[in-house]
């Protein structure tokens, strides 16, 4: 991608003669490069392998670099594209290419996609899923899938609302998370809670008590250290610190998938006490992992670590 950043226009002829490589990640780093030097003759290339008799991996890596370039006319482009090929991994790349474009150049797209039919619901999830990053993108948009009797389009929302954290649709969140029998939609859930403004520590050390499934009860907890981390009252961070702390230390020191340590190490790094500074200094010190020592490290060691609140 740098090389094609850097030389622009220049690079391209060079690139395409790269096409043909029979090694694919050679050509998916070509296929990015050609991207990156944001030239109009790129686009033509890359459009041209962006069709259903293409090899699926390099038709899918030519959408996403096509995706990734500035030009707005890209965006009606992969509209009229989606309209026209058949149903299948490239239609579902295309869309979730769409869906990560700039919104005001899919706005009168995606609220019409969305409540129609056209689509299935796994197809749909994963376009809520896209527009969470797009914080223009309206609630509205968002919230009704929260109702939905369909348990892919639930997690879509949830998943779009984990990051929307400027949001307040904590209690509706929280009384949802109560109905779900699935523990992975509850695990998106309290994700989706713990970054809304009107979620509390209480609410949150309440939801773990009673969270029985560890990888649900984890994310409960890296929500309630969200949540701590936005507070002041001391006694909700002692709370923390005395309840919370040592599972997540226990957690990150002794659960083998490194996806959970990471997941306690972001719940101490979020609740910015005294107490989760201290829990992620003995997790640096004490692992026998390299690698999760040096990111414990760093997280204690960060600028949110260091401007603990309240500290005296």
């Amino acid at each position: 991608m740098r090389f094609g950043a850097r030389h622009g226009a220049s690079a391209v002829p060079y690139l395409q003669g790269l096409l043909n490589n029979p090694d694919w990640q050679i050509r998916a780093a070509v296929l990015r490069a050609l991207g990156a030097t944001g030239t109009a003759e790129a686009q033509g290339i890359l459009k041209q392998m962006i069709r259903p008799d293409a090899v699926l991996e390099d038709a899918a890596q030519a959408t996403l670099s096509l995706g990734e370039m500035e030009d707005p006319t890209i965006t009606a482009w992969l509209r009229e594209k989606w309209q026209s090929v058949p149903e299948g991994d490239l239609k579902r790349c295309l869309l979730d290419t769409l869906a990560s474009r700039p919104y005001a150049q899919t706005a009168d797209f995606f609220p019409t996609l969305l409540q129609g039919s056209s689509l299935d619901s796994e197809a749909k999830a994963s376009v809520l899923s896209n527009l969470g990053f797009h914080q223009e993108a309206p609630l509205s948009l968002l919230t009704p899938f929260l109702g939905s009797k369909d348990e892919a389009l639930r997690g879509g929302a949830y998943d779009a609302l984990a990051c929307r954290p400027g949001a307040r649709l904590g209690q509706q969140l929280l009384r949802l998370s109560g109905q779900e029998n699935d523990a992975s939609l509850r695990r998106k859930a309290y994700e989706a809670a713990g970054h809304q403004l009107d979620t509390t520590p209480l609410e949150m050390a309440a939801v773990v008590a009673g969270e029985l499934d560890p990888a649900a009860r984890l994310r409960a907890e890296r929500a309630w250290g969200m949540t701590v981390g936005r507070t002041d009252n001391q006694e909700d961070r002692r709370r923390f610190d005395s309840e919370a702390v040592p599972r997540l230390v226990t957690e990150a020191l002794k659960n083998s998938d490194p996806g959970e340590q990471r997941a306690a190490l972001q719940a101490l790094a979020m609740a910015r006490t005294a107490g989760s500074r201290s829990g992620l200094e003995k997790i640096a010190q004490e692992t026998t992992s390299p690698q999760l020592s040096k990111l414990a490290a760093a997280m204690a060691n960060s600028g949110k670590m260091r401007d603990l609140k309240g500290k005296k």
